[in-house]
């Protein structure tokens, strides 16, 4: 295969090709979609984190966590394995949606049942009420429209982005005022609740079906089979992801874990908005491509070059802006996150990496390689958390994070080169240019803020100043060397044209 990989639109029209043009243009609705909310969830966070103290947004934490174990231990993966379908998923949604509404209405109803423990295993009275009325909203989950599926079946994210954009401004248009006039966490349960009830209802305004209960243990066994893994490999990246914070939490108090939270939240947004949001659009489209080998390995560099060319910057540029907002935008009570964020920004870029694996083992049937490639990551978490809080504290935490993320990468060679006869060569290369904008824009970063830095007007100007170098460089470079920032944006741009 050649170093660079032609553009989208270069293929002859039929289904195969269709399948990797609905990836550019999904890709494009599902980011839109994902930045909007983005939006929406910035201003929520912000207003919280200016009106509310720590220990408010810390019981917050502890509740979503308490949830967020809930999930990962009863995760059925019959979402994913309906979608991995290439056919005959249509008969199977009264029997998936039967166990996801029975589920979630058990774990509402164990959330609800265990608040009286949990609140004296932190010593926090609060936490009883603020879990009941959490229950609430992890029972709603479980009524969610299954056959919203079907939308990611047929590529129509569209339809998805709406539902998206939706449920992040009920959140926030109810959480924002709550928490202004409340003053407390209770601002932001309220809208955590609000989001939900509008995305379920919103679920069955925009497909027409209606679920039936079915109990089929025979119809249920189609789904498990795949599920197993996604239940394990939930559960394993569950304990990876948020079981720092478990601990934080435990070890460290509800203040440290506000912290803790809040910068990963931060850090990770290369992540959650970007590398997550191509890895929910790639994975039915790489389902459909399952067969052919040459268009899949094209779709996975299109994805892969995307993600990287997105995901490096925006981390570069959260290292370098983060203590001014903490200077001019939520307070100096926040300062201790801007050591954290600037260790787990590093981490981001590698978790977005290896984030694009996933969507690829599991659309091929092959979700034991995602287990396998997480596995090393939950043995160091497991091994060097407790002894990096004990020594260094949160900052320790983040850099256990790095190390476990990194853990990722063998698996993920082999597997892409097993599935894709894609060498880990060719992965540099096509991943060149991220690395070369990345380092770029750190130098712009640190030259503007040697110059401008300073009160908040001089800092707001060193970061469009850097934005400016960065964009001029990259123009230099576009004449100059192999590396064209500017075209591979036009590739992008001539791909979802011809999607349309």
């Amino acid at each position: 295969m050649s170093g660079r990989e032609p553009g989208l639109s270069a293929r002859a029209d039929g289904p195969l090709s269709l399948a990797r043009r609905a990836l550019v243009t999904g890709t494009v609705w599902s980011t839109g979609g994902e930045a909007l909310a983005a939006i929406a969830e910035l201003a929520r966070q912000i207003v919280a984190a200016r009106v509310l103290a720590p220990g408010d947004m810390g019981l917050m934490g502890i509740v979503l966590l308490q949830m967020a174990v809930l999930d990962a231990l009863t995760k059925t993966g019959f979402e994913q394995a309906l979608v991995q379908r290439t056919e005959g998923a249509e008969p199977l949604y009264d029997v998936a949606w039967t166990w996801q509404a029975c589920r979630g209405l058990l774990l509402g109803g164990a959330l609800a049942l265990v608040s009286p423990l949990i609140a004296r295993v932190y010593g926090e009275p609060a936490l009883v009420p603020l879990m009941v009325a959490g229950s609430l909203h992890v029972a709603l989950q479980g009524v969610h429209n299954i056959a919203l599926v079907g939308f990611s079946r047929e590529l129509d994210f569209r339809t998805l982005f709406w539902m998206n954009v939706l449920r992040a401004a009920a959140h926030a248009g109810v959480a924002i005022p709550a928490i202004v006039l409340l003053k407390n966490v209770w601002g932001l349960v309220i809208g955590l609740v609000a989001g939900t009830v509008v995305s379920a209802v919103a679920s069955y305004v925009v497909h027409p079906y209606r679920p039936k209960l079915d109990f089929s243990l025979a119809r249920a066994k189609k789904l498990a089979s795949f599920g197993k893994w996604i239940t394990l490999l939930t559960i394993m990246v569950f304990l990876i992801v948020q079981g720092d914070d478990l601990f934080v939490s435990r070890y460290l108090g509800k203040v440290a874990l506000a912290f803790y939270v809040l910068a990963y939240d931060v850090s990770n947004l290369p992540t959650t908005k970007i590398s997550h949001v191509l890895a929910r659009v790639a994975f039915p489209a790489y389902a459909r491509l399952q067969h052919d080998k040459e268009s899949l390995r094209g779709a996975f560099v299109d994805v892969m070059r995307a993600t990287m060319l997105l995901a490096a910057p925006v981390a570069v540029a959260i290292y370098f802006v983060m203590p001014h907002v903490v200077a001019h935008v939520i307070g100096e009570k926040w300062a201790p996150v801007v050591p954290i964020v600037r260790v787990l920004v590093a981490s981001s870029v590698v978790r977005a990496f290896a984030a694009l694996a996933g969507p690829l083992f599991q659309a091929v049937g092959r979700p034991d390689l995602d287990f396998k490639m997480n596995l090393p990551r939950f043995l160091v978490m497991l091994l060097l958390i407790w002894p990096a809080c004990a020594r260094f504290e949160l900052v320790g935490a983040a850099w256990v994070v790095f190390v476990a993320i990194c853990t990722t990468v063998p698996v993920w060679l082999h597997g892409v080169r097993r599935l894709l006869e894609l060498s880990p060569a060719q992965v540099l290369g096509h991943n060149a240019l991220a690395a070369v904008s990345a380092g770029i824009l750190g130098l712009a970063f640190f030259g503007a803020g040697l110059v401008l830095a300073g009160d908040a007007l001089r800092d707001l100007a060193s970061v469009v100043l850097a934005f400016g170098l960065w964009l001029a460089a990259m123009a230099v470079l576009e004449k100059l060397t192999p590396w064209k920032l500017y075209s591979e944006a036009a590739r992008l741009r001539a791909a979802v044209t011809a999607a349309r």
